[in-house]
This record gives C-alpha cells, structure tokens and sequence, in this order.
C-alpha cells in the first residue's frame, strides 16, 4: 500500500454520496493514504442517516449545490492555519474503490505541482466510442461533461482560486483558465478498469482547457446543429411549396424535434432512465420557442425588409441559449439516485 510521507500535511475532503460503501470503510481508505481528513460532505436529506459520534467535521449540501459547497471548503481549507501542499477531494458516487483511489494518488505525485483531475473509464465505456476516439485525437480529451471521481489541486491553484467564482461550482471554468495563464498544469487522467491502468491527458493550451470545462455545451451544439439544418431545410422547402410562415414553421419544427429529442436524450444529456418524462417537458419548450419564433416572423416580415428566413435564423441564435440553459436545468436536469 502506497503512503503518503514525503509531502506536507494534505487535507482530504470526502463526498460521501453513495450510501452503499459503508463510510467507517471509506475512512480507513483515506488514513492509509496518510492524509488528513479535513471534513466531510453528506447530502442534507440522508441526515438521519449518519452517525452522530463522528470525529470529522460534517458540511452538509443538497443535491444542487454540492459542487458549490466544495468550493467553499477548499477556501475556506486556504483561510485555515493548516500548511498544506495539496488538498485531496473524493468523490465516492462512482463508486472507485481503494486502489482506485491509492493509484490516483500515486500518479499525482510524479507531478505534485499540477491540477489532477481523476475520471473512471467505465463512465464512458457505453458512449459513442467513434466520436470519443476523433474529440481524443483532435483535442486530447474526449467529447464528455467532466465528471471525476477525484481531484488533486496543489496549493498555488488553491490560491488562485477566486472568492467570486465560489458561486459558480468547484469547477467554473474560469478557474481552470486562471491555473493555466498560472503556468499550473492541467491534467486529466482516466483510469482504465479492465487493465487497472491510466492514460492522460496534459493540457497545454486554454483550448483544451476550455473544451473539456464545456464538453456538454459543445454536444449541445453539435445537436442543435443537426437539428437547425433539418429545421430550416423543412422549412425553406414547405415555404416553396406555398405554405404560410405557421404551418410551415410548425411542420418543419415537428420534424427536427423528432430527431433533436432524439439526439439530446441519447448523446447530450444521456438520460438514463428508460421513462420518458423529458418528453413532455422537450415539447414544452419547443412549442415556447416556437411561438417566440413565429411571433418574430410575423412582426418582423411586416416591418423589415428581409427575408424570412434570415429573421428565422437570428431569432433562434438568441433562443439557442435559452434553450440550452432550460435544457440542461429542467428537461434533462440529471437526478442523484441512492438505494433506499
């Protein structure tokens, strides 16, 4: 078992998620690493359900704003008297297990000065895997929302990290940039489970910096891209063939909402779930969007004198990131699940 020995006092904070790895087991993972338990983070709503002779200082979050409270832990880890090279942060929701995380550590301290951010191959082993391999290729990370199990940060990207960004989650992307104008590297490392092995990426520009912070906006975009060519082509060709601007707007949205839900339940957001609740709220939002859309066409055709299809097209830049916020808030808003 690797210890810990060479480095400073590390303070190790735990996201204790998952309530079917016993925590006194989590525990003894994290003293054999030879860190120092800091605190630890319990979802409010499991209160009743954690004991109450604990030693280790419990914060407690819901379920939105866990990343939040992260942060402000880390900070307020800055603020303490503690001298520290880097802070430690587990996530257990993924269920890693003890070597995963011993290795995780390990690798980190062939590096002790980068941002070590830890995932786990098997959270993208049902993905598309021809569109991973080219976003790898392309921009040395794949086309994914990050989601690690564990993060490393040595101390200087702990004091870069602002107080305004604390808003914004542990991981707001103007963080990552900072550390990176910082000269602090960037790393991200997935753990391969069938051969126990690592492979990383080092990120050496804010390119990939900033593709991998907005790996979901872009597959949004890629979406929605399917889906406006689909859309205005529908549109322009009902319009040839006499149609007024509602009917062929409604025809022409029906057809690219079949193939945009489609696209952002399976690839996007990968709803999990095989209900499909989302549904209802997607045509919800479509049907909004829409009557914005034509609302525009008709005002704007009467006082404007260019073609409807250029009013069409500017109205729905403007809505593309309407629709993305309320897309990934309340259609496809993902859910934390826990055994009973």
């Amino acid at each position: 078992m690797y210890i810990l020995g060479s480095l400073k006092k590390i303070p190790f904070i735990l996201v204790h998620l998952n309530q079917e790895i016993p925590l006194a087991k989590e525990l003894e993972i994290i003293e054999s690493t030879g860190t120092i338990p800091y605190c630890i983070i319990f979802l409010t709503k499991l209160k009743e359900k954690i004991p109450t002779d604990l030693s280790i200082p419990a914060v407690w979050a819901d379920e939105k704003n866990i990343s939040k409270r992260i942060s402000e832990t880390v900070l307020n880890i800055r603020h303490s008297s503690i001298d520290f090279d880097q802070i430690i942060i587990y996530k257990d929701d993924t269920s890693a297990n003890e070597h995963d995380i011993l290795q995780g550590i390990y690798f980190s301290v062939y590096e002790p000065e980068a941002f070590h951010i830890i995932e786990r191959e098997i959270s993208i082993q049902k993905q598309p895997r021809t569109l991973m391999w080219m976003t790898e290729k392309i921009f040395g990370t794949r086309l994914d929302e990050p989601d690690p199990y564990l993060w490393i940060v040595p101390k200087k990207a702990v004091m870069v990290l602002s107080e305004k960004s604390n808003g914004s989650g542990f991981f707001p992307l103007t963080w990552l940039n900072i550390c990176h104008k910082e000269n602090i590297p960037i790393r991200v490392s997935f753990l391969d489970k069938t051969t126990e092995r690592y492979h990383g990426h080092r990120f050496i520009n804010q390119y990939l910096v900033l593709f991998y912070s907005l790996g979901l906006f872009f597959r949004y975009l890629l979406s929605a891209s399917v889906g406006l060519i689909a859309d205005n082509a529908m549109f322009v060709f009902l319009n040839m063939l006499g149609q007024n601007h509602l009917c062929s707007l409604i025809f022409a949205r029906i057809f690219s909402m079949l193939i945009n839900y489609s696209l952002l339940r399976i690839i996007v957001f990968r709803e999990k779930s095989n209900h499909y609740d989302s549904l209802i709220r997607y045509i919800a939002l479509v049907i909004f969007s829409g009557a914005i859309v034509w609302l525009s066409l008709e005002i704007g055709s009467k006082y404007l004198a260019i073609p409807s299809i250029f009013i069409k097209m500017s109205v729905e830049f403007v809505m593309f990131f309407f629709n993305y916020f309320v897309s990934k808030k309340f259609v496809f808003a993902k859910k934390i699940h826990f055994p009973e």
